[in-house]
């Protein structure tokens, strides 16, 4: 629900003013409980979309250490379930209709928590069912301008000067746990056949979602310029995304003009396992700022994150193998801080971003010159910020 209400400007009103109301007076009534002495249950509220979801898993490795004997449940929505069966941590997923509090409260309260960790930032709707959860102590972030951390029991604040690895660790460091895991991918995932063809493979993902997606998207004609040099120099490229991209990559790789062997559409074709496998197989990624990049840093691929209005210190990808290019805030771009706060006439960050810059750097990754005939950008009117971002 997190995610389709970041994209959804009715959904975010209604939260903002329905949801402020419902938590502020639940907060009127609510007497701070301190944390019980013996925690057997622990819930995770985790409704926030791909990258969120995979961000915030990182907490159950800690709670697992902390406390060894406690069964962990991690409340999902319909549309990260597939993220969650990537992970290891959790004894139990339940999916759960957050957009139906009605019917999402008495799953929550069903399971008798000891303590309820709610990992959204923004959304009053999970605040609320933390409240009503039925839960004997309760902790959630308290985030600028959002009014949703009146109800719970210990907050912890969401701070935008910070990765969001480490706003989710602050969560379980309020519940006096220590915080410095990493998610985990499962290791069946990790350990796939190797692959040979896969060798000579870079993967593409170009599209992103939510709340007016298209300004975090590169242009068509620059993916098609970076694949035909990939293709030139004897490389696969393999495009991934979402169901709803069925139509795109195929136009795309028809654009590149190239034998058809030479290029892989998995979008709306694939189970996000199956990406899962194939990114772990590849070569190189080349990804705009959205959960399939998050998942490539997190299995430490080679991974180039292209970002513009995203802030890479606040969403960058998470890894060792991981780079980061795009326009910095003193450019106007890198300015989102929880996803949707474009202002009203947005620059075209990602335009700032050159075929010449990516394939200079995918040369250092694949270790071969790219031997560039395409423009070089113009430094008065661009700056770039290339980084590794909250490596390991």
């Amino acid at each position: 629900m997190a995610a389709k209400a970041r994209g959804n400007r009715l959904m975010r009103v209604l939260d903002r003013w329905v949801g402020c109301a419902l938590v502020f007076l639940l907060g009127l009534i609510h007497r701070k409980r301190p944390r019980p002495e013996h925690i057997d249950r622990i819930g995770l509220l985790m409704f926030g979309a791909i990258g969120d979801a995979l961000l915030a898993s990182a907490i159950i490795q800690d709670l697992r250490r902390e406390f060894p004997r406690a069964r962990i449940v991690a409340f999902i929505s319909p549309s990260n379930r597939s993220v969650l069966e990537l992970i290891e941590g959790p004894d139990e997923c339940v999916v759960t209709p957050i957009g139906a509090p009605h019917r999402a409260i008495p799953i929550i309260r069903g399971y008798k928590l000891d303590v309820l960790i709610d990992t959204g930032q923004w959304p009053r709707i999970s605040a609320l069912c933390a409240a009503l959860g039925g839960a004997r102590y309760t902790i959630g972030f308290k985030t600028r301008r959002t009014s949703r951390h009146w109800a719970f029991d210990a907050v912890a604040e969401h701070s935008p000067a910070r990765h969001e690895i480490d706003n989710f660790r602050a969560l379980i460091q309020a519940l006096g746990a220590t915080a410095c895991s990493f998610p985990k991918i499962r290791p069946d995932i990790l350990k796939v056949e190797a692959d040979p063809a896969a060798e000579r493979t870079v993967v593409f993902h170009p599209w992103a979602s939510g709340f007016k997606s298209h300004l975090r998207e590169w242009q068509t004609e620059n993916w098609v310029a970076l694949g035909n040099l990939l293709i030139s120099k004897g490389y696969r490229v393999m495009i991934t995304g979402g169901p709803e991209d069925a139509a795109r990559p195929t136009a795309l790789a028809n654009a590149m003009g190239a034998r058809p062997e030479a290029t892989i559409v998995l979008a709306g074709k694939a189970s996000l396992r199956d990406t899962a496998v194939a990114l772990i197989q590849a070569a190189a990624v080349v990804s705009v700022n959205t959960g399939i990049m998050h998942l490539a840093a997190l299995m430490n691929r080679p991974t180039l994150a292209l970002h513009g209005p995203t802030n890479p210190r606040r969403w960058g990808p998470v890894g060792n193998s991981a780079i980061v290019i795009g326009p910095g805030q003193e450019c106007g771009c890198a300015y989102l801080n929880l996803g949707f706060e474009y202002p009203p006439s947005p620059p075209d960050c990602m335009s700032r971003i050159t075929v010449a810059e990516v394939a200079a750097q995918l040369g250092t990754v694949l270790d071969w010159s790219p031997m560039l005939s395409f423009p070089a950008s113009n430094p008065a009117k661009r700056r770039s910020v290339t980084a590794t971002v909250a490596s390991r």
